[in-house]
């Protein structure tokens, strides 16, 4: 991807609006928050698989029109990561949206959100997977750009269990195929309205159905949303 960039910069010119790579941008550092400020708390949380969609989500605003933190699953953006977890936890009406690709890894962060006790592992806080999912891209009529690889092969036999009980033959051979599809293919613009579509058809979860979620597992408390766009 950065080769055919550096191309098309080379003839029309650098394009704008475009954001820096993570690892060209200044470290951070280290700055103590103003009382005023952790007092605060979002309603929700985004949590991305890549620091790149986090990234791209923060420039363009969005925590501030959806009143909406958002973080990745490493820890982006570092500097006010932890001050960010404080306050979100003391929110008692907290949902949690987890962003990620169509692959291995990515279908795998909701579960990682509910296991891993740095995040959420307290039932009482919904998360609700907002895709890609393996049904949603089978399900689109939209054309995507679909890749493979033997790495993506490898990484679906190592799939959480959890995860593989949820998948259908359809999705499970999808995947063992090694084919999978990264947010970043999809613009800016079209991110975005989906996961305010999706933070829209969560505010009433007791009415799944007509919101086009579906439910995880028999916890209650994990929903996965059944389209795209």
């Amino acid at each position: 991807m950065r080769g055919w960039l550096d191309r098309w910069s080379a003839i029309n010119g650098s394009p704008s609006h475009l954001l820096p790579p993570l690892s060209e941008l200044p470290p951070a550092t280290e700055e103590m928050p103003d009382r005023s400020i952790t007092a605060y708390s979002f309603d929700r949380l985004v949590v991305c698989q890549t620091d790149e969609v986090a990234q791209m989500l923060i420039a363009n605003n969005f925590h501030f029109e959806n009143n909406c933190a958002i973080l990745s699953i490493s820890g982006y953006p570092q500097r006010i990561f932890d001050t960010t977890m404080q306050m979100l936890r003391r929110n008692p009406e907290l949902r949690v949206f987890a962003f990620h690709d169509c692959s291995p890894e990515g279908i795998e962060l909701a579960s990682r959100l509910r296991s891993d006790p740095r995040w959420f592992p307290d039932e009482s806080i919904p998360i609700i997977d907002v895709g890609l999912s393996i049904r949603q891209i089978l399900a689109s009529k939209r054309d995507v750009f679909m890749r493979a690889s033997k790495a993506s092969i490898e990484a679906s036999l190592a799939l959480n269990p959890r995860v593989r009980q949820n998948l259908s033959k359809e999705e499970l051979e999808w995947l063992g195929a090694g084919n999978f599809v990264e947010l970043e293919s999809f613009t800016p613009r079209t991110l975005i309205r989906v996961l305010q579509r999706s933070i829209a058809n969560s505010r009433a979860l007791e009415s799944i159905e007509e919101n086009n979620l579906i439910l995880l597992g028999d916890s209650g408390s994990m929903y996965s949303i059944d389209s795209f766009g």
